[in-house]
């Protein structure tokens, strides 16, 4: 194993249902789960908001109930496995990551869930946040100046996470 430190990279859960619910071929999220400087982590509380995704695309009729399911179980298997192989190192949600998400829900105007997502990232020394989402990637620059973490938007190429991130600087 390297003895090279590795970047903690946050993947917020929009950015884990974009590796299994966006458009097919290169995907970013998979380019840091398998890159040897970043240690991708996340929270548990990802698995209720893809269930909820799933849910949503049921109800639109994007999916059938038993297509769902079968997403579900695909979802779970794919996560398992990263995390039982450490690509992906998953916390729990603690009482005291819910005390600091709430004092994020006024500070940023977050929804709950990412205040507790943007928690979870800043309290395991994560520089690096990787979603598929406009609340955060519209405070970007204030995130970034106040608590030193880098907001990353899972649309972008390889070339441009690596400008616009230290914590990557090779692929």
């Amino acid at each position: 194993m390297s003895t090279s430190k590795r970047t903690n990279l946050y993947l917020e859960a929009s950015a884990l249902w974009e590796m299994f619910y966006g458009d097919p071929g290169d995907s970013l999220v998979e380019h840091c789960i398998g890159h040897q400087k970043i240690q991708c982590t996340s929270s548990i509380w990802s698995h209720l908001e893809i269930h909820r995704a799933v849910q949503k695309r049921i109800n639109q009729n994007e999916l059938t109930r038993d297509d769902g399911v079968n997403l579900l179980k695909f979802i779970k298997f794919c996560l398992d496995g990263l995390v039982a192989r450490r690509k992906i190192i998953e916390f729990e949600v603690s009482k005291e990551l819910i005390e600091r998400a709430k004092q994020f829900i006024p500070s940023y105007n977050l929804f709950a869930s990412d205040a507790l997502h943007l928690a979870t990232a800043v309290s395991n020394g994560c520089s690096g946040m990787l979603v598929d989402d406009y609340h955060f990637t519209r405070l970007d620059k204030k995130l970034g100046d106040e608590l030193d973490i880098v907001i990353l938007h899972t649309s972008m190429s390889v070339e441009q996470l690596q400008e616009v991130w230290s914590g990557l600087d090779t692929p």
